[in-house]
């Protein structure tokens, strides 16, 4: 499938009550592996946009990639998770820890956001920092979203919807994925499950102040270990009609990944963006791919 190929599997099938799917991928910036494997997911599979860090090491990598392939859509990943942050440390100390990074894990933040030991000002001088930093790099934002779905904690939220309308960046991730009959057959997918009825518990506390979203959401249960075969079954359980977002982690294999205790599988997930047979299954179903770009046209 060629950088020109992504509305095909709409023409002649999909009339405008068919489902409109973004598939995205996270972590855009997190290394020059990742970055190159999103990149051959979009431009050689069904991959429509993708998010940016900020504050992650390949960053301008990111950036000469995304310039080079202005197909390919872009949104913020804000990152309030592990990464360093851009602001002086001694300006956010309730973001960061004695090395001077975020703190290690959404489960370590959010611990401290409801104990009350995260500043809401901090964060927003963060964040306000990555999407300047972003819009400064020259490209163009379509969206918002964030690293671990930190931006659905209630005052997260408010300081990137702020942030959002400052700089005229309305969309945002909606990230609530309904449970699914295939999720209750995998081993140690109940954890799984549990983590995302937390997370819904956030969406449906959100839903009402959110502005222009997808209908529907997917790709957290399978999140890092979006294989052919998980993506085949998630593609058949998505809705017919509406909108949707499926997230997934493509990239090239990386032996020497900083992040190897994260366990995500990236090669894998980008085999499987680029496997006919998913193209295929997108077709026969009348799914129209698009990215957030044109999420409201």
């Amino acid at each position: 499938m060629t950088e020109t190929a992504h509305p095909s599997p709409a023409q002649g099938k999909t009339t405008k009550d068919g489902l409109r799917l973004i598939v995205h991928a996270d972590d855009f910036g997190l290394s020059e592996r990742v970055n190159d494997g999103v990149v051959d997911a979009h431009l050689n599979g069904i991959l429509t946009s993708t998010s940016i860090m900020a504050c992650a090491p390949a960053f301008g990598h990111a950036v000469t990639l995304a310039k080079a392939t202005p197909s390919l859509d872009i949104g913020v990943h804000l990152t309030l998770i592990e990464e360093r942050p851009l602001t002086d440390p001694a300006k956010v100390p309730s973001l960061v820890d004695e090395t001077g990074h975020f703190h290690k894990h959404i489960t370590v933040f959010a611990k401290r956001y409801f104990r009350g030991l995260i500043n809401p000002e901090e964060v927003r001088l963060e964040l306000d920092a990555q999407i300047t930093r972003i819009r400064e790099a020259g490209l163009e934002i379509s969206h918002l979203d964030s690293h671990q779905h930190v931006h659905m904690l209630p005052g997260i939220l408010k300081v990137a919807q702020d942030l959002g309308a400052k700089h005229g960046i309305a969309p945002m991730r909606l990230p609530r994925e309904r449970v699914s009959p295939y999720m209750l057959s995998s081993p140690g997918g109940l954890s799984r499950i549990a983590q995302q009825l937390v997370l819904n518990h956030f969406c449906r506390r959100a839903r009402q102040r959110f502005g222009p979203t997808t209908d529907r959401f997917a790709g957290f249960y399978y999140g890092g270990k979006l294989d052919t075969d998980a993506l085949l079954r998630v593609v058949s359980s998505l809705p017919e009609t509406g909108s949707c977002e499926l997230m997934c982690h493509p990239g090239e294999d990386d032996p020497a990944s900083e992040k190897l205790h994260w366990g995500y599988a990236w090669a894998n997930e980008l085999s499987a963006l680029k496997n006919a047979s998913v193209a295929a299954e997108i077709e026969r179903r009348g799914i129209r791919l698009i990215s957030y770009r044109n999420l409201t046209a």
